[in-house]
């Protein structure tokens, strides 16, 4: 995910880490806009906990009306008769402001969603623990301070644990509690009451598991009393989990046809849901259907007649509150998705789709992955391409800039790389669609079946379908494969959220408070071990490789989906095709409601199929990304020769199993541009020198064991303006300035040398472990440099003996050689297979550099 994610799997950090990507998430959600002026905004906040304990309690506010800013932490000041209080100043003339109360390091929230005061109501606020609202005087917060039963859940057939806002002492029995079904009147007797927090050895307890006489309809409305406490609704959870509840059919969402329309959903707790068809767009509603029950807890519903281009909404009725939701199965929606939209994909297909085909590797390490943000490929004025920020500026051939070079696709088939990894398509949030000028990198999903409409030439119909078919279908004709990076770990949120709206807190996971876990760093987790969540995935990522002919899937936060998910999503997706490339980040944003064994952290993938980013290689060569001044093997630091040697032989005796396991990269679209990083590590070195510093960092990632990735318009050294975190700093950071690939043209050149002489050597991307052992070993070197070779014809080479050595030293260093007369075939910014000259013995390997000989 990105936003600025942590790529370390070092649990001490997660403090730090938490709190970036909260700020990340929340103002992800708003464009590039910055507040409107200076002024500022005073607000009080009190806070009333039942413990009385407001211990690392404080505040998270941002900006959130008229625009949505940034967060902060606020401390809690003082006390009153409430609780704690707090005074903040925030920035801007707002009209609403957003607020979260939390444990400082993240690890609770007063209540699972973000709360936004309504500052036309009041500047004056009171908040109650584990109580979602807000209130604006002090007569209704302190009735809703009383004690209370905080959160219930059937999470086994007969089985509700329920969370209480303060303690009570058990007592035999059921300890005075009582469960009734609403909807029939009638009273569900409860066996016993027993003490569920195993941090509570005392007599009393706010945990309690209740065991129930019988198992209650988990369509009817439930509520669980107990003495002296306020009542609330049990909402079903883990009894989900239940084979019962599962539906393993291939049809949810809406089948078209042009005779009828069948819609199906899975609500098991609904006890009503309604479909609401429209004939357009924003339009009034046409039709209003009652749906059926049906097998395992779906719902379904036929409609006759032709519906090609109408638009629908599920109405949704459970524990008695009615709501309206987008389909979650949805494959198009209306703009902004405000309403699904029934479509005919055989429409969508362009001209000569069906001849279209996979481009997948034999093997992942015969890879080249550039990533591109759509938007930022295109947008910059002087890349000559018509369809600027659109998907379609993937389909412009012939296409030039300053100096007559070569950019769009032409520029990318020239570099060589072999797949082209797009930061997220999918419908995401934070861009008003109707706003052609508003920027994210999309990381805030929202309809995953459905491509983002700001990059069709309209997003009104079926454009946003046929133009991304377009953009695969036009880098298939040159070769190009296309790595879909997809964000399932979390949504853009649990207020609005569809999956929430239909099936209540199972598609996200919940602690035994009923806070939503904070994994990703973003406010919530999707709960993918959950079968139907689980189901869902499954069906999304093979809806996009059958439907889109995708080629290979770039999964953010992949450590939140669990190895049992992933080990599933590899399967079927090889079954497939077996080509396809799965790789993702191995590690989380924040503390996880899944349990940490089940976590695919690096190591965890070992003979999934899958690939982690090897952010030890990362690290080791330009240092650490948290860390601005921090220097690397590539950017002098002298003591990375171990962490790169183990990036050489593709960290087969660190946490692979295979080569095709790593992905090697120096850096991504999160954290600085490498030479950003390069320019902030080395403030006084020469340009002459940082150049060399690029260079040499890539050229370790391109001659390792492993599968190379690049962030794109690193060819060109590429400039964020020193900005690390440029998810909505606009075109204006994140965009390819094609004026510097002529001002650079030895660098692009360069890098095209390494990914070519790759491409036609296969003795830099060996298929397993025991080619590596038998034919990859290091060579005695001066101090700090790495020196190996490549023998014996590796992987069926043509060369027999290779040689690659690195000298990040600024002087030069002398290399004794094997035996034999060897050819220079790489040397300073010059790299291929022809003869740079012959030595015997010894070669001078010039400073900050790296030289590759041939026998």
């Amino acid at each position: 995910m990105s936003f600025i994610r942590s790529k370390y799997n070092h649990y001490v950090i997660l403090f730090i880490v938490s709190i970036m990507f909260l700020t990340v998430c929340i103002g992800s959600f708003s464009s590039h806009k910055t507040l409107a002026d200076s002024n500022s905004t005073e607000v009080m906040v009190h806070y009333h906990r039942f413990d009385s304990n407001y211990t690392n309690w404080d505040l998270w506010m941002w900006p959130y009306q008229p625009v949505n800013g940034n967060g902060s932490a606020y401390e809690f000041s003082g006390t009153d008769d409430f609780g704690a209080t707090a005074d903040v100043q925030m920035p801007g003339d707002n009209t609403q402001i957003g607020l979260i109360v939390r444990k400082n390091d993240w690890s609770q929230k007063n209540s699972p969603g973000d709360l936004h005061i309504d500052l036309t109501k009041g500047h004056e606020v009171w908040i109650v623990q584990g109580d979602p609202n807000i209130y604006y005087n002090l007569s209704d917060a302190k009735a809703a301070a009383i004690p209370s039963v905080s959160n219930a859940y059937l999470d086994d057939e007969k089985t509700v644990l329920t969370k209480l806002s303060n303690p009570m002492t058990l007592t035999a029995g059921s300890s005075g509690f009582t469960v009734t079904d609403k909807t029939t009147g009638e009273q569900i007797l409860v066996t016993s009451a027993i003490n569920a927090n195993p941090a509570s050895s005392s007599g009393q307890t706010d945990l309690v598991q209740l065991t129930l006489a019988s198992a209650p309809d988990v369509s009817h409305t439930l509520q669980v009393d107990a003495a002296g406490y306020k009542s609330v609704n049990i909402i079903p959870r883990n009894v989900l989990n239940l084979p019962r509840y599962y539906y393993s059919g291939s049809d949810l969402g809406n089948v078209y046809s042009n005779k009828a329309t069948a819609f199906h959903v899975w609500a098991p707790t609904a006890s009503d849901v309604q479909v609401l068809l429209y004939n357009s767009e924003t339009g009034p509603i046409t039709q209003q259907l009652e749906m059926q029950k049906s097998d395992n807890g779906t719902w379904k519903l036929q409609v006759p007649g032709n519906l090609k281009n109408w638009f629908y909404l599920y109405q949704v009725t459970v524990n008695g509150k009615t709501q309206t939701a987008v389909d979650p199965y949805v494959r198009a929606v209306s703009v902004n998705a405000t309403r699904g939209m029934i479509v005919d994909l055989e429409d969508t297909n362009p001209a000569g789709w069906k001849e279209d085909h996979q481009q997948t590797p034999a093997n992942p390490v015969d890879e080249v992955i550039y990533e591109a943000h759509v938007r930022d490929f295109s947008i910059d004025a002087n890349s000559g391409m018509n369809y600027k920020g659109r998907y379609l500026a993937f389909t412009e051939h012939g296409t030039k800039g300053p100096n007559n070079v070569k950019t769009g696709i032409d520029s990318l088939k020239k570099l060589g790389i072999t797949t082209v990894q797009l930061q997220p398509v999918e419908e995401f949030n934070s861009i008003d669609e109707t706003q052609p000028n508003m920027y994210n990198w999309g990381y805030d999903p929202r309809n995953y079946n459905v491509p983002e409409g700001a990059y069709a030439t309209t997003p009104e119909g079926t454009a946003r379908i046929t133009q991304l078919k377009q953009l695969i279908q036009s880098l298939h004709q040159d070769r190009i494969g296309i790595n879909m990076d997809v964000v399932y770990n979390h949504t853009f949120s649990t207020l609005v959220s569809d999956f929430d709206k239909i099936v209540p807190q199972y598609y996200y996971r919940t602690d035994s408070a009923g806070n939503y876990t904070n994994g990703s760093g973003c406010g919530n987790e999707v709960a993918i071990e959950h079968p139907m969540a689980q189901k869902f995935v499954l069906d999304s990522v093979k809806y996009w490789v059958t439907e889109y002919h995708i080629d290979g899937f770039r999964f953010d936060l992949m450590a939140l989906l669990g190895t049992d998910t992933m080990a599933k999503i590899s399967k079927e997706l090889h079954a497939i095709n077996p080509g396809i490339v799965l790789y993702g980040e191995p590690w989380t944003g924040g503390t996880s409601g899944l349990p940490s064994d089940q976590l695919l952290t690096k190591g965890q993938q070992k003979g999934l199929g899958i690939g982690v980013f090897n952010d030890n290689i990362r690290n080791g060569l330009d240092g650490n990304v948290f860390e601005k001044s921090a220097q690397g093997f590539a950017t002098g630091d002298p003591n990375q020769v171990d962490i790169i040697k183990n990036g050489v032989i593709g960290s087969i005796q660190d946490f692979t199993s295979a080569p095709s396991e790593t992905i090697n990269y120096v850096t991504s679209h999160d954290n600085m541009t490498l030479l950003d990083k390069i320019m902030t590590s080395n403030p006084n070195d020469s340009q002459a020198d940082r150049i060399k510093m690029d260079e040499l960092a890539q050229a370790v990632v391109f001659t390792s064991q492993g599968v190379p990735f690049m962030q794109g318009g690193e060819e060109m050294l590429r400039t964020k303006g020193g900005n690390d975190n440029s998810y909505n700093a606009g075109d204006q950071v994140n965009q390819f300035d094609w004026s510097r690939k002529a001002q650079f043209e030895n660098v692009f050149d360069y890098y095209s040398g390494l990914i070519h002489l790759r491409d036609k050597h296969p003795a830099f991307r060996m298929t397993t472990a025991d080619q590596i052992k038998q034919h990859l070993t290091f060579l005695d070197s001066p101090t700090n440099t790495v020196a190996f070779q490549l023998k014996d014809y590796a992987n069926h080479d043509k060369w027999k003996n290779i040689i690659v050595m690195y000298n990040p030293n600024k002087t030069s260093q002398t290399l004794t050689l094997p035996s034999g007369n060897w050819t220079i075939v790489g040397l300073g910014d010059q790299v291929g297979e022809n003869s740079l000259g012959h030595v015997t013995g010894k070669v001078q390997v010039p400073a900050i550099s790296t030289i590759i000989l041939k026998q």
